[in-house]
């Protein structure tokens, strides 16, 4: 279950001695208050959405909303606005996502770098993970040559690439191999028919 909502916070209490008070006119009781309401997802503030506040007089206790406000406490309030910044925080989530977004691409990147490795200097054990003309399977190197790859073939296979993990068992493999020429399988890496290869480092 995903829990989100929003929440405001108080950001600022800005006391201001120029303006009178629209009710009592006394000068130097007005104080204006700035609020955020944030966005959040399992209580990770996302952004900021909304800002809003209001005016209080400590002198007669008149509280109003800015569209209440006279027109000369008004300005003031929203001149002192300007110096009211939002906090980093309130756009915490965002940052994370950009974080997990970033290491992504770097994991990706990563695991692409390896491929072309395992691709370069096959080793006999790496699995690869390929497409089969129904569905995935996978394939077994036994043997490396100069120009070949000796492979045994996994006799199970399934519809989605997302399963295809689960059949790299001993029992699942054939009892005989194959060779296929290192151009081929250079072929079939390049046009991503080859999805995935697993190698056991020791």
């Amino acid at each position: 279950m995903i829990i989100y909502g929003t929440k405001p916070v108080h950001l600022k209490t800005i006391e201001n001695n120029i303006v009178k008070c629209g009710n009592c006119e006394k000068q130097g009781h007005m104080a204006f208050h700035y609020f955020s309401s944030h966005f959040h997802v399992f209580w990770i503030p996302m952004f900021p959405y909304r800002r809003k506040g209001g005016s209080s007089c400590t002198n007669c206790g008149e509280e109003l909303k800015p569209k209440q406000m006279p027109e000369h406490v008004k300005r003031a309030y929203k001149e002192t606005k300007k110096d009211v910044r939002l906090p980093i925080w309130q756009f915490s989530g965002l940052a994370l996502i950009g974080l997990i977004i970033a290491y992504s691409f770097y994991a990706s990147g990563q695991t692409s770098d390896l491929k072309d490795q395992y691709i370069a200097s096959p080793r006999a054990g790496d699995v690869y993970s390929y497409k089969t003309e129904e569905g995935y399977s996978t394939l077994k190197i036994a043997e490396v040559t100069s120009d070949s790859l000796f492979m045994i073939p996994n006799e199970y296979e399934v519809e989605s690439v997302m399963g295809v993990y689960k059949l790299d068992k001993p029992e699942n493999y054939a009892d005989y191999m194959y060779g296929i020429s290192r151009d081929e399988i250079e072929r079939m890496y390049a046009d991503s028919e080859i999805i995935t290869i697993d190698r056991e480092e020791n």
